[in-house]
């Protein structure tokens, strides 16, 4: 599943293919569950910012200062391509097209992704811990007491720890060195406030190298992407894994395996 680094990637990548671009409408595959769009310019611009696990895409009137908000999530697999119209891949759920004669088409083809218009970032999401780290820190630090779940499973909730998935979570802890992913998170923070760093900076790290080399999502730069391998935990057969409560499955250090937990 797309994680911080590529949601930063793929705002990236619909900012970079819409620059100087002129839209002229958007279709909705009928079959999609997600709302139809009513975008009343006639002409507009895209822009796409993120923050955590989604993505805002502002459409901007063309003749005027008027600015939608649509919050989009990429479920397992979405992404966006560009391609000449006519030509979409075809498990496009959103096909904005442009009066070049091609289309910004977002595919996903689990159809896990949402998006709703109006709406720009969720109130129960917790800082981006990479644009927003003061607020990041003071929000996990301020809640130390309330983060009672075991660090492993602590860090994929998205009230503290927005952008943080399956990867990161085994990146990060593996990083911190001698912090006991099975023992509660706020006495882990309050150990080892390091591990706020990591949380800011595996993303980053993540983000520079082109995105995590995880199932189901490319770089949307394509051939012209840098992705260079920087997971030391996740997937590594070296390692062990077990399944958290959700059933995602977590990548740590052997030498948690015998070391009993309070």
């Amino acid at each position: 599943m797309p994680e911080l680094a590529e949601l930063k990637l793929t705002a990236d990548f619909v900012n970079d293919a819409s620059k100087r671009m002129v839209y002229t409408r958007v279709e909705k595959n009928p079959e999609h569950k997600c709302e139809e769009l009513d975008i009343p310019f006639k002409y507009f611009r895209i822009t796409a910012e993120s923050k955590g696990k989604e993505i805002v895409m502002y459409i901007k009137d063309d003749d005027g200062d008027q600015r939608i908000p649509i919050r989009m999530t990429m479920g397992m697999s979405g992404h966006f391509q560009v391609t000449n119209t006519g030509q979409e891949p075809k498990h496009s759920h959103l096909k904005f097209y442009r009066k070049d004669g091609t289309t910004l088409s977002f595919v996903d083809v689990r159809r896990f992704g949402k998006w709703k218009q109006g709406l720009a970032w969720s109130e129960n999401r917790g800082p981006d811990p990479t644009t927003d780290y003061k607020a990041f820190w003071d929000n996990v630090m301020t809640n130390l007491t309330k983060l009672k779940k075991p660090l492993y499973e602590m860090l994929m909730d998205q009230k503290y720890f927005n952008g943080i998935g399956n990867y990161l979570r085994a990146e990060i802890i593996f990083r911190a060195g001698d912090v006991d992913p099975f023992l509660p998170a706020g006495m882990q923070f309050a150990k080892y406030p390091k591990l706020l760093d990591l949380c800011r900076d595996i993303p980053l790290l993540a983000y520079a190298k082109g995105g995590g080399n995880i199932k189901d999502w490319d770089n949307p730069f394509g051939d012209e992407a840098i992705q260079e391998r920087f997971m030391l935990c996740y997937g590594n057969a070296e390692m062990s894994k077990r399944k958290d409560r959700n059933g995602r499955t977590f990548w740590y250090d052997k030498k948690w395996d015998n070391v009993p937990t309070s």
